[in-house]
């Protein structure tokens, strides 16, 4: 771990991850990534949906983390988001904590 670069950071995504609410969650993300953190969580229990743009912007953040040797991870994604992740084959490339 770097000087000045943070362990580990958790957010929890308590609303649908679709086109109209990503510029939000796309801020909050890029201040998590402003402090380079070894490990992203984001808990996805409350989170009932996602769409094509939401699935992009996980990958996105998932490739600007490797590029800075962090790692996300998705916590306890509801059914549906894992299924819908699962048919877009994000789950090949996203780490996915069920338990």
């Amino acid at each position: 771990m770097q000087v000045g670069q943070a362990a580990l950071i958790e957010l929890a995504i308590t609303h649908e991850l679709v086109r109209h609410r990503l510029p939000a969650v796309r801020l909050l993300l890029d201040q998590a990534l402003a402090r380079r953190p070894a490990r992203l969580v984001l808990d996805l229990t409350e989170c009932p949906t996602i769409d094509a743009a939401g699935i992009e912007l996980l990958l996105s953040t998932h490739r600007r983390l490797w590029g800075g040797e962090g790692r996300l991870a998705l916590r306890r994604p509801t059914a549906r988001v894992l299924r819908l992740l699962e048919i877009a084959h994000a789950t090949k490339v996203l780490q996915i904590d069920v338990g």
